[in-house]
């Protein structure tokens, strides 16, 4: 990967540097000095609507007639060699942004004609749409998912929403309740004759999917063709990345996409989790990181396994010599896994033999040395009936989850159980979720998100809080028709990094 990553500099570099050759000669008695001041690390426009207004100051310690020169060039290419274009040859640059929403470098070149000697500043242009800032939500409405989106043109705060917006671009709805919402900025659609990295939007229900380019929300590839040969069963449980892949499970399947050569953005051919092609189904929770091989649960053998985006086989997963429990045939049903940190996960096990057992389970899982520290659980406690749950990803050490119409953490340390909220009577939960962005001030966040229906309408709280313990209010909530299922930021620097694949 940083072979890749220096290829890429070297690359952009030739690039920037073949545009500027100077063949000039001169001696150098005294060293130019060209000065540069005006321009700022990040821009950001939308897309037909506004342009970008530079005004740099250029000086020389030298005698000095400068001629200028803006280019433009997009980041994050991988398959191709990115391209940059002549946009201005004045000074002060007044550029209408017409193009996609990503992310570009501009580049801004002062050349002194008296000496021959350049000085070139870049900076990151983030291009954007409509579509490209805001909360997403997907939602459930008379047996059909469909997106919500509210706009945060200043704040992380809405100010205003578009209702049902995929089925407005895409003329038509997913079938089933919504599952979750994933985002992938290295998806590859075809893009003139070429398969190019796209900002893309992963929309799962029970029964469909749909991958769609998040400048426009058009449609990349449905359910039939996101697969080399689509599955005979609709029954979407969820997508995935780990090392240099992305994972598609369906009906209980895995099926692999390797993401660091050039492909066509279809999944393909079932994995087996042997030789002999034994029966399997994955449980619906897993844990990955975009830096290691993700691990899923057999719900047939109550194994955990492995997998990598170029094999044919399923990973074989060994036990650390001090796990509590073995991570093959341990007769156990996966309740709920989810991931804490980077290297941690937790899980929720029901005893198959004995459905009364349940264990509350800490989970390092290293594919050559699974370790898992079992914390059995009291019948008393508020988690041993649990019905919905997220872990605090890299924050407090604790897991939220729903009791009724309660939401309750849990310390994972002294397993000390806390009531946090209650949502009038009326309200039925949906669903919980952490997600937390910082990658721009104006918009940074760390939210609990609850998630209820009432009536025929969603509503959805966003809590902060302090040392693990929800405030009082919620910051603000969204709310509308149907029953919401998951809610996603989305931006312009969001990345597929930006929020940890979990439940």
């Amino acid at each position: 990967m940083k072979n890749l990553t220096y290829t890429i500099i070297i690359i952009i570099s030739l690039i920037v540097t073949s545009c500027f050759t100077d063949k000039s000669n001169y001696e150098y008695t005294d060293k130019e000095i060209i000065a540069v001041e005006g321009i700022e690390s990040v821009y950001s426009a939308i897309s037909q609507m506004e342009s970008v207004v530079i005004e740099p100051k250029v000086t020389s310690n030298r005698d000095s007639d400068f001629e200028y020169y803006w280019g433009i060039y997009e980041l994050n290419v991988q398959g191709a060699v990115p391209k940059m274009d002549t946009i201005s040859k004045t000074k002060d640059l007044n550029y209408f942004v017409d193009k996609p929403a990503r992310s570009w470098m501009l580049v801004f070149n002062a050349k002194n004609i008296k000496t021959g000697i350049s000085k070139i500043v870049t900076t990151q242009l983030d291009v954007e749409t409509e579509f490209t800032r805001g909360w997403y939500v997907a939602k459930h409405e008379n047996g059909f998912t469909d997106l919500d989106l509210f706009l945060t043109p200043n704040t992380i705060e809405p100010e205003k929403s578009q209702s049902n917006l995929f089925s407005l671009v895409n003329g038509y709805k997913l079938s089933g309740k919504p599952l979750s919402l994933t985002f992938y900025n290295d998806y590859k659609s075809i893009q003139g004759s070429r398969f190019l990295n796209t900002r893309a939007l992963f929309i799962l229900s029970e029964e469909d999917a749909s991958v769609v380019n998040i400048s426009t929300l058009g449609e990349i590839r449905g359910f039939e063709n996101l697969f080399f040969s689509a599955p005979s069963t609709k029954r979407p449980q969820f997508v995935c990345d780990g090392m240099f892949s992305l994972f598609f499970v369906n009906d209980g399947l895995l099926r692999s996409l390797y993401n660091m050569s050039s492909n066509t953005g279809q999944f393909g051919v079932t994995q087996m989790i042997n030789s002999s092609n034994d029966l399997y189904r994955l449980s619906k929770f897993y844990f990955t990181s975009s830096f290691n091989d993700p691990v899923f649960f057999d719900e047939v053998s109550s194994t955990f396994l492995s997998a990598t985006g170029t094999g044919l086989l399923l990973s074989s997963i060994r036990d650390a010599a001090t796990t509590q429990m073995s991570a093959i045939s341990n007769n156990k049903k996966l309740l709920y896994m989810g991931h804490k940190t980077s290297n941690t996960s937790f899980a929720l096990f029901e005893d198959k033999s004995d459905p009364s057992l349940k264990i509350l389970s800490q989970i390092t899982p290293s594919i050559s040395s699974f370790r898992i520290i079992n914390d059995t659980l009291s019948s008393v406690s508020k988690i041993y009936n649990s019905n919905a749950h997220t872990l605090l990803i890299g924050d407090e050490n604790l897991i939220y989850f729903a009791s009724e119409n309660e939401i309750w953490s849990r310390n994972l340390t002294n397993k000390f159980e806390q009531l946090q909220f209650t949502l009038p009577p009326d309200e039925r939960i949906s669903f919980i979720r952490h997600r937390k962005y910082n990658r721009e001030a104006q918009y940074s966040f760390n939210y609990v998100m609850v998630g209820s229906k009432k009536d025929d309408s969603y509503i959805i709280r966003m809590f902060k809080k302090t040392s693990g313990n929800l405030e009082s209010t919620p910051d603000f909530v969204l709310s509308g028709k149907g029953e919401a299922r998951d809610v996603i930021y989305i931006s312009p620097m969001v990345t597929s990094t930006t929020y940890p694949n979990t439940y």
